[in-house]
């Protein structure tokens, strides 16, 4: 009877040691016939002077009956059973990843986890949390459940009691190197109830001794038992486009505002004369301006100094094409310090947008570089400027002077990137 159960399995608990006991529970899952949770992942982000506490959680749940699955993951859905595999994307800013869903044949059995997950692009979107893959997925369906965490070097120790969803549960606490787990294992059930993961460092220069992100598998509702009804999986994207294979997206097409004109905008150097894209000290090649639009701001400040360092390291030819200011808006309200700062650190030209039309009508935030050809036509955009980036500045920069449409180049390979992801998409399907 179920007392006779719960204490057989309340003393095995006792009498065996942490590691042990943590393998049988494992071994528990993979010889389960049936399986079942509504599982999230918790980030809990801390507290900080200037920040509060920030939670997010994702689905992470399993269903299993035999030979059918149905994994949520993240943004990412898949269900296999004896018809076949068929998993999709759910997530509206890739437009449900262009609608593609993935089919392959039925696996024909219970399935092992590398029958499950073939699919290299599969394999990405299931681990794409910061959680990584459902480890439910392993406990269940791979060949040697765990099998990095029992390496002999790591240790294992029994932890505080706990009750989860009205039930008793007794952590088993995993030092595996510098990482630590927390199992909360149900001692009548032989189930995890929750699983605390390794924590996150807030960044990587963070004080060790600072409060970490925290990450916490809630295996909500998790059952052993016979299912008396399938779950209800999420609908597939609308027209869907059947592939053997998910095809990686093609890149993002040129922002909007590249090639359009500003001429109109009421710009003004320091001394109140109206700032002019055209004038250039040589009129023998087409100038470039290139402009970071500035404000009382960490980024806008940062991109400031790595613009003014690179236009100190221009070579001669490409200095006397190209003119390199900040852009500030006339009712800006500055902090004294941030004035000072710019007295102090900064030499580049300053040009005042009046009426703040620019930023205001392009949409930037502050930090934002644009490169501006002679006919005041925007050419490139760049969310902010790192060291890392000033090669390939240089490099733009240079062909715009050159005389290459930057903005027609781009949506010229935009074009043949969008041709071929949408040939090889075709093939996906004729295969199928």
């Amino acid at each position: 009877d179920d007392t006779t159960a719960s204490s057989v399995r309340t003393v095995a608990f006792q009498q065996m040691k942490p590691r042990d006991y943590l393998q049988a529970i494992f071994s528990r899952y993979h010889a389960a016939g049936y399986y079942r949770d509504e599982g999230i992942v918790r980030l809990t982000v801390p507290q900080t002077s200037d920040t509060p506490s920030e939670t997010k959680v994702a689905p992470l749940s399993v269903w299993t009956n035999h030979d059918t699955v149905y994994l949520q993951a993240y943004d990412t859905r898949l269900w296999s059973d004896s018809e076949g595999l068929t998993a999709w994307i759910v997530d509206p800013s890739t437009r449900n990843f262009d609608s593609q869903v993935l089919r392959a044949p039925p696996i024909g059995r219970r399935p092992e986890l590398k029958q499950l997950l073939t699919d290299p692009i599969l394999v990405e979107q299931v681990a794409a949390g910061l959680a990584g893959p459902p480890p439910q997925l392993e406990w269940l369906f791979a060949e040697e459940p765990m099998k990095q965490l029992f390496l002999e070097e790591h240790t294992f120790a029994f932890g505080q009691q706990q009750t989860i969803e009205q039930t008793q549960c007794q952590e088993i606490q995993v030092q595996a190197g510098e990482q630590q787990y927390g199992f909360w294992v149900d001692i009548h059930s032989g189930l995890i109830r929750k699983v605390d993961l390794p924590s996150i460092p807030v960044s990587a220069n963070a004080d060790p001794a600072a409060p970490s992100i925290r990450l916490t598998l809630e295996l909500r509702a998790a059952s052993f038992d016979v299912p008396s009804t399938t779950p209800k999986a999420d609908s597939l994207p609308e027209n869907p486009k059947f592939v053997g294979h998910f095809v990686p997206l093609p890149p993002s097409p040129p922002p909007a505002i590249l090639g359009i004109r500003i001429n109109s905008v009421d710009l003004t150097t320091s001394d109140r004369t109206p700032f002019q894209f055209a004038a250039s000290r040589s009129k023998a090649k087409p100038a470039v301006t290139a402009m970071v639009s500035f404000a009382d701001d960490a980024n806008a400040f940062n991109s400031a100094l790595v613009l003014q360092q690179w236009s100190q390291q221009l070579p001669a030819t490409l200095a006397e094409q190209t003119r390199v200011v900040l852009l500030l808006h006339d009712a800006i309200s500055l902090r004294d310090e941030v004035k000072q700062l710019l007295r102090e650190s900064i030499t580049l030209p300053l040009i005042w947008d009046t009426k703040n039309e620019l930023a205001s009508k392009l949409a930037i935030p502050p930090g934002t570089l644009l490169l501006v050809d002679s006919s005041a036509r925007i050419v490139w955009i760049q969310p902010g400027l790192t060291p890392q980036s000033l090669p390939s500045l240089g490099a733009i920069v240079s062909d715009i002077v050159s005389g290459v449409d930057i903005p027609q180049r781009m949506k010229e390979q935009h074009d043949r990137d969008a041709a071929a992801y949408q040939s090889v998409l075709s093939g996906e399907y004729k295969k199928l």
